[in-house]
């Protein structure tokens, strides 16, 4: 019988489930674990609801990096992040891997899950790189800075993070609107929130310069050079929907 552990979809919670499909010795084969706001009830299969424990995550996290080191586990983190479907399956099965192979891990080219694993983390990290230098930022009448995206992984806490070191002086707010989440700094700490529905203004002040920006895009352009395909290869459509100097 398959053994189904739930868990509250944050990357702590899933470490959880994992420790614990690990440490009780159940087959990797017989084990799925599914976040609660995605499971569909099924009589046949055996569920076990996991509780999101601090101390667990962190004792997994330490064995991780003994086993291997610190970049495995971001490796895991990032995937994790990832869009994937049954991305969780493909990590645990990973964490089996690890086990038994440990810093080797990363030279196992030929296996499907090592490199299914690398890939969705490289996705993810190429993204998060994308959006460090992407995010446009207005001031806001309410009186903080606010940017909005839609990324097509969940990095709204590694986005965040970057942005609480790089604008620490500033109150400010990133909004995933594809997943109705949101960052909140408050130049103490950040936040996360679910929200929906939200409506800010920019300053009339933000707005001018806004279009400034707009006609020094413009004014700096060379027609003659123009390439909208090179474009597109080095900056895909995805990601224009927030800029500033292409609406």
């Amino acid at each position: 019988m398959y053994k189904i552990f739930l868990y509250d979809g944050t990357f702590e919670g899933f470490m959880c489930a994992a420790f614990h499909i690990i440490s009780e010795g159940i087959d990797k084969d017989r084990a799925i674990i599914v976040s609660k706001n995605e499971y569909q009830p099924m009589f046949i299969y055996s569920v076990r609801e996991v509780q999101n424990d601090f101390k667990t995550f962190l004792e997994m996290r330490k064995g991780i990096i003994e086993k291997a080191d610190s970049s495995v586990f971001k490796k895991i983190y990032y995937a994790f992040l990832s869009d994937t479907k049954d991305k969780e399956s493909y990590i645990l099965r990973y964490l089996f891997l690890l086990l038994t192979h440990g810093k080797k891990i990363k030279y196992l080219y030929s296996n499907d899950i090592v490199n299914a694993v690398e890939k969705m983390a490289k996705n993810v990290s190429r993204e998060i790189g994308k959006y460090m230098g992407l995010m446009r930022f207005c001031e806001t009448n309410e009186g903080f800075l606010y940017a909005k995206f839609e990324p097509k992984n969940d990095i709204i806490k590694p986005i965040a993070y970057f942005f609480k070191n790089r604008l620490n002086e500033f109150c400010w707010a990133v909004h995933d609107v594809k997943r109705n989440k949101i960052a909140i700094f408050d130049k103490k700490r950040v936040q996360f929130l679910t929200c929906s529905n939200l409506k800010l203004e920019a300053t009339q002040q933000d707005e001018m310069f806004q279009m400034l920006w707009k006609t020094y895009f413009k004014a700096m352009a060379i027609e003659e050079r123009k390439n909208l395909k090179l474009q597109q290869q080095n900056m895909p459509k995805r990601y224009w929907k927030y800029l500033v100097e292409k609406n």
